[in-house]
């Protein structure tokens, strides 16, 4: 007994040796030094600079920031060091591997560990997890910099296989698992995959529900069931410090809540459909599963010398040294489908595909269809508004849907559902229960079947297919403005037609090829000519070749840089550097170069009007598209904007422009527009000077009071200490004001204080903050302290421990437990 365990423990051992080789084999640039460059994390560092500065520099974990949208919270964004031991646990399962080796190697132990759970053959385990972690979904999330998603998409196979070990009557082990992993999930705080991974088990536990209903076992259906109710609270308590507070801040974004403006729909909160659905997969599309190049693969691809493209540029009289560097220059769509922009096609490999299809005519247990009914499930929720009957149903009907965006995330659940069905159909094709005719028929038929769909899509597709695209026109427009042609630019998309023909049919083929050898392979097991060893180890190296090829295409060595550089990325312009010098502590910019509600470049050396987030304030959302998209000086003037960033129209560089009318800090005013609603407070900026007049909504009438604002002439504010949860002011007035503050409103936490005296803060302008100021000289202090996320932080810190105990105690009784017997 002792030497099978410890036979066993070594098999484990090797499995995670192999998966820590091959994720750094994968991402072998980093033993040299060099880190990955990830688009979106470049952009985070511009989000989280301000807040990580000032934590760096006081010590005090700071709540609020100022380097984006005018100011928000920080809890998207940064948040200090962690409180909960889960931090420690996340690092563990990592074994402290460097990014993205990290992320690779735990998203294949995450699917071993539900492939042992499901107790599939050793070489099986290990072909599923390196089909999971080698998807090329995962591979081009880590690329883009998307790691609370790679991360979360590690925790979703152990989450389900520790309710599997539940309901299978290991309680405590189950319970255990389930509570680790769920945490684990819940830390890695990307809530739209936790949300995928709900809907998975929502379908795991109404299908045990249904066989034990069946087999007259609702006991132990219900215990195993309390049992996990207990182990998900477990988990969530460690991340009540997010939690709480995200469900806070939710209330007011664009996510969680819905605008004040009648132009906007009412009774449902979260995001705008047509918005949340930009990112749908065509029903079409939904072969890139199975041939990756079947809508081209993304849209900034690189081209050969042998390519289309190439001989149609020297064609158009380019050089051939510089049609070879714009063919090689990693800017051409080859993409030609329906989302905007795409880094890559969701790829789960062939064979995978192959052995899925096999696994619905051989897998005997009735439990895989739920495995099916949630793949295909997702299926339908990637296509978006290309299933609009289905989905918008579901947008607005299905809780907390409509607070995610990009419906072709729900893929993740296929490549769930579908690895572990190829698994399960390796698993019944070499346990020798079904007759080998019966297996040999059935893989000859998914073997006709899978290869037939290949020819269809991509053989035959070149003459199906115009692979024309809805991007395609505001493509054919930038290539005549950069040819000077339109007959010139319609000869380049032709031939860019081409090479969209030619990779489908080019990956059409090595489908094919890749159909053939693992059917050869398991030919060659049914009939006795291999061993099942031997022939699930080719089956792995072929998977992995398969995956391994694709996914360079993706993520290879020109995406890592050495340290040093990548520092640098984000380096001053002439126009920051002028901007610098200007050693006002608080101060807004915009930045007229780029589009500013995409850019969180501007928010690494500034305090931007603009940056990114998925969540951004809705009071600020609707200013952004009723004042600022329309370029509302009156409106840049009081968010304190005080340079622009726009192009030199001699140069083309970007220059910053001083603007002397902005508003300051802070000011009185000496008279109040009262608006009716929001609607006519928004509109009463349109035309306004908010230098001496103030708008606010009749709602706030009763906190402003009877109060007539006036100033006398020498009246201000003066800004004497600026902190991210604290500003202090120091003002001056002989007669009873009201002061207006550049600082964006939020009612959840901030405080004002009048001479260490609380008093309302009045929302001004749509956005701003104002406040009554007795006449005389005052010290006037904001202070950030949400009760929330204080209390969140106390019950993760202590609750995190509790639950490393009980999981620590549980699995000490479970292994004395076994000892005894």
């Amino acid at each position: 007994m002792n030497n099978n365990r410890m036979k066993t423990l070594w098999l484990h051992v090797a499995a995670i040796a192999l998966f820590a080789g091959l994720a750094l084999l994968f991402c072998s640039p980093v033993l040299d030094g060099k880190a990955l460059f990830q688009s979106d994390m470049m952009h985070h560092q511009g989000m989280q600079k301000e807040a990580l500065d000032f934590y760096n520099k006081t010590g005090e974990i700071p709540m609020w920031t100022n380097s984006m949208f005018g100011g928000m919270p920080t809890y998207v964004i940064f948040t200090g060091p962690p409180v909960t031991a889960i931090w420690y646990l996340n690092k563990l399962f990592t074994l402290w591997l460097p990014n993205p080796a990290d992320m690779l190697f735990v998203n294949m132990l995450g699917m071993y560990l539900l492939l042992c759970v499901l107790d599939f053959r050793y070489w099986i385990r290990i072909l599923g997890a390196i089909a999971y972690g080698f998807a090329t979904f995962s591979v081009i999330s880590m690329e883009t910099g998307h790691i609370t998603k790679v991360m979360a998409m590690a925790y979703m196979a152990p989450v389900l296989a520790g309710i599997i070990l539940t309901y299978r009557g290991k309680w405590m082990a189950g319970a255990c698992l389930t509570a680790i992993a769920t945490s684990l999930l819940i830390y890695n705080n990307h809530l739209q995959i936790t949300y995928y991974t709900l809907i998975m088990v929502v379908g795991l536990v109404i299908s045990t529900f249904v066989f034990a209903l069946r087999a007259k076992q609702l006991p132990a259906f219900f215990k195993a069931s309390a049992l996990l109710a207990v182990a998900a609270i477990l988990a969530i308590l460690p991340n009540m410090d997010n939690l709480l507070i995200l469900k806070e801040y939710t209330h007011y974004t664009i996510r969680g809540s819905e605008s004040e403006l009648s132009g906007k729909a009412k009774g449902q909160s979260g995001l705008d459909v047509e918005y949340a659905f930009q990112w749908s997969y065509g029903p079409g599309e939904t072969f890139t599963l199975l041939v990756p190049g079947v809508v081209g693969n993304s849209t900034a691809e690189k081209l050969s010398v042998h390519s289309n493209t190439y001989k149609a540029l020297t064609t158009l009289g380019v050089p051939a040294v510089q049609a070879e560097q714009l063919a090689n220059s990693r800017r051409w769509p080859l993409y030609w489908a329906g989302q905007p922009m795409t880094a890559g096609p969701v790829y789960l490999g062939v064979i995978i595909c192959l052995l899925t299809v096999l696994s619905l005519m051989i897998i005997r247990s009735p439990h895989k269809w739920w495995w099916v009914a949630v793949a295909v499930f997702a299926i339908l929720i990637s296509w978006g508004h290309n299933f609009a009957a289905f989905n918008n149903f579901l947008f607005y009907h299905l809780p907390l849907y409509n607070k995610f965006r990009a419906p072709t995330m729900a893929l993740v659940i296929v490549q769930v559902s579908f690895v572990v069905l190829a698994c399960w159909a390796l698993q019944e094709l070499t346990d020798n229960k079904l007759p080998k005719a019966q297996l040999m028929q059935a893989l000859q038929k998914s073997a006709v079947i899978t290869g037939g769909l290949v020819i269809g899509v991509a053989v035959f597709g070149p003459f199906i297919y115009s692979f024309s695209g809805p991007n395609d026109a505001t493509i054919l427009q930038q290539y005549t403005q950069m040819l000077g042609s339109k007959e010139a630019a319609n000869t380049l998309m032709a031939a860019l037609r081409k090479d969209r023909s030619s990779l489908l049919l080019r990956d059409g083929i090595r489908a094919l090829a890749l159909i053939a050898i693992a059917y050869g392979v398991m030919w060659a097991y049914l009939k006795d000519k291999l061993k099942a060893a031997p022939a699930l180890i080719v089956l792995t190296a072929v998977v992995l070749f398969d995956l391994f090829q694709v996914d360079k295409n993706y993520l290879n060595e020109e995406n890592f840089m050495n340290p040093d550089r990548l520092a640098t990325y984000i380096s001053p312009t002439a126009a920051d550097e002028k901007i610098l010098q200007d050693k006002t502590p608080y101060f807004r910019v915009l930045n007229a170069t780029t589009n500013p509600f995409l850019d969180a470049n501007t928010s690494y050396m500034h305090k931007s009007i603009g940056g990114q987030s998925p969540a951004k304030l809705w009071i600020y959302q609707d200013l952004i598209e009723h004042q600022i998209a329309k370029n509302n000086r009156a409106v840049l003037n009081m968010l304190n904007t005080r340079y622009i960033i726009a192009s030199d129209p001699s140069t083309g560089q970007p220059v910053a422009q001083f603007n002397p009318q902005a508003l300051g800090n802070a000011w009185f005013v000496n008279g109040i527009h009262w608006a009716a609603n929001a609607d006519a407070e928004m509109s009463a900026m349109d035309h306004f000077n908010p230098a001496d007049t103030v708008v606010i909504d009749r709602r706030f009438q009763a906190q402003v009071g009877g109060l007539a604002p006036a100033k006398d002439s020498s009246a201000g504010i003066v800004l004497t200490k600026y902190g991210l949860n604290d500003l202090h002011f120091s003002s001056h007035n002989a007669h009873d004001g009201l002061a207006v503050f550049s600082d964006i409103y939020y009612p959840a936490g901030w405080k004002a204080y009048i001479d260490r005296q609380e008093t309302d803060i009045i929302r001004v302008n749509y956005a701003l903050r104002g406040l009554k100021v007795p006449a005389g000289k005052h010290d006037i202090t904001f202070e950030f302290r949400p009760k929330t996320f204080i209390t969140g932080r106390r019950i993760a810190a202590v609750s995190s421990w509790v639950l490393l105990a009980m999981v620590a105690g549980g699995l000490l009784w479970e292994s004395w437990r076994r000892l005894r017997r």
